[in-house]
């Protein structure tokens, strides 16, 4: 699976909770919409050093959250 960004879609797909969003950084929400429309969320801690202190919790919160838990 690639990745690209197209800045309008990206803002649309965000306002109209249709599509997945995989964050990356101190501060940031994913977000995963399930086919039967359940939407979950997964955030970072937005502190710098606690982030990089606790980023392991971060990703594993991530591969939880897309369904990659043995990744």
């Amino acid at each position: 699976m690639g990745f690209w960004y197209n800045k309008s879609t990206t803002k649309l797909d965000g306002m109209e909770e249709v599509g997945d969003i995989a964050a990356c950084g101190a501060g940031t929400v994913s977000k995963r919409v399930f086919p039967d429309g359940r939407i979950e969320r997964c955030g970072t801690v937005k502190d710098l050093d606690q982030y990089i202190s606790r980023i392991g919790e971060m990703i594993e919160r991530k591969r939880k959250l897309f369904g990659q838990e043995n990744a």
